[in-house]
């Protein structure tokens, strides 16, 4: 089964669990070493077991961009996301080019919610 990202995370039923609850993902493929979620229509997101490979080269440098429209859809998912539990990393700020924060997911891996600012 293609995906188009594949995270290393501890624990494939959690990390499941946590992209179901907070994108309404579909499962499309749960086993002892991999899941895939189907987190819209044209993005399949993949979990594997994270392997000792993994923990020598760090996925902290990789970011999954979510674009969303206008600021009331970065603040409302924010608010959501917070409510939920979620671990805020940036809170909601303007750059020149977007407005944005960051989350991360329960294995560190950061997701930016951005719109794009007019210039």
């Amino acid at each position: 089964m293609k995906t188009d990202f594949i995270l290393p995370v501890e624990s494939r039923a959690e990390s499941a669990v946590f992209y179901m609850a907070m994108f309404g993902a579909l499962p499309l493929e749960l086993s002892p070493s991999y899941a895939v979620v189907l987190m819209n229509d044209a993005l399949k997101l993949g979990l594997a077991r994270r392997s000792r490979a993994h923990a020598i080269a760090s996925m902290r440098d990789v970011e999954l961009p979510i674009r969303v429209a206008g600021r009331e859809g970065v603040d409302a998912l924010h608010d959501e996301w917070r409510r939920k539990g979620v671990t805020i990393l940036q809170e909601p700020v303007s750059s020149e080019t977007d407005y944005t924060f960051t989350c991360a997911d329960p294995d560190g891996h950061r997701l930016r919610v951005s719109t794009q600012e007019a210039a």
